[in-house]
């Protein structure tokens, strides 16, 4: 861990873009260098490599594995803790505990109703926990993606959509349940998509070599080098911060995250 504890401005130097001002990161975030959170708010999320949020407007993440390359639009909400819906009350008070909402149990009008550390496993216990947004997947402005669910590999979530079912690698969903419209490529590119995996790997040194806006062209190249054995791994420096009252501490991680 640091020994001082770092601003904003000092995880710059870390591959970590952050606004400055109070926090916004909850619990934990494990970051592959370089990841741009900027304003947003993650609670014990984890980000991979080049993967980033808009830079305007807030989105917020619960409990999100987000992979390379992804994009998320702002004003979503990605993964949020759920409620019970068949409860005598859908209010925290039925279900918390004193270690999911400690702001809450601050007040002991709430902590004299609430359940106690004591009495065994919550509701949020029993629930889906981790929501996974996949290796270049895109996540459309003002979207809600339920906790639980994955979106998968090169996915695309269209503007202002609600995911309550897991997205196929690939798919391009849209609308309120979303639903899969059409698919990005052909399924023989996709299965060459995921079976390549492009996203482990040192793509810089090849940069000036391919033409990306050629799909076909551009993944043969890197099944060729892939082949011969002339893609490197790509092995960032990974990092984990936690918030404190005054800034972060930091924790450089032994591997990375992918």
């Amino acid at each position: 861990m640091t020994a001082n504890v770092l601003t904003a401005h000092d995880l710059m130097q870390h591959g970590l873009m952050l606004d400055p001002g109070p926090s916004r990161i909850g619990i934990e975030l494990r970051f592959e260098r370089p990841a741009f959170i900027y304003g947003h708010r993650l609670k014990a999320c984890s980000i991979g490599a080049f993967a980033y949020f808009n830079a305007a407007g807030t989105s917020s993440a619960y409990r999100c594995n987000i992979g390379r390359y992804a994009q998320i639009g702002e004003l979503s909400i990605l993964g949020p803790p759920e409620h019970p819906m068949d409860w005598f009350s859908s209010h925290p008070f039925t279900f918390t505990r004193p270690k999911y909402m400690p702001n809450m149990y601050r007040f002991e009008d709430f902590a004299r109703l609430a359940p106690d550390a004591q009495d065994g496993p919550s509701y949020a216990d029993s629930m889906p926990v981790e929501t996974t947004i996949g290796h270049e997947a895109y996540v459309g402005v003002g979207s809600f993606v339920k906790r639980g669910v994955r979106i998968g590999h090169g996915a695309v979530v269209g503007a202002k959509s609600t995911v309550t079912r897991d997205v196929p690698d690939y798919a391009i969903v849209v609308g309120s349940p979303a639903r899969i419209v059409k698919m990005r490529f052909a399924e023989p590119l996709i299965e060459r998509f995921l079976k390549l995996q492009w996203w482990l790997y040192d793509l810089a040194p090849h940069k000036n070599k391919v033409d990306f806006s050629n799909v076909e062209a551009t993944l043969a190249y890197f099944e060729e080098r892939l082949a011969e054995g002339a893609l490197a791994r790509l092995s960032p420096a990974t990092c984990s911060i936690r918030p404190t009252a005054t800034g972060y501490d930091l924790d450089m991680l032994s591997a990375p995250l992918y």
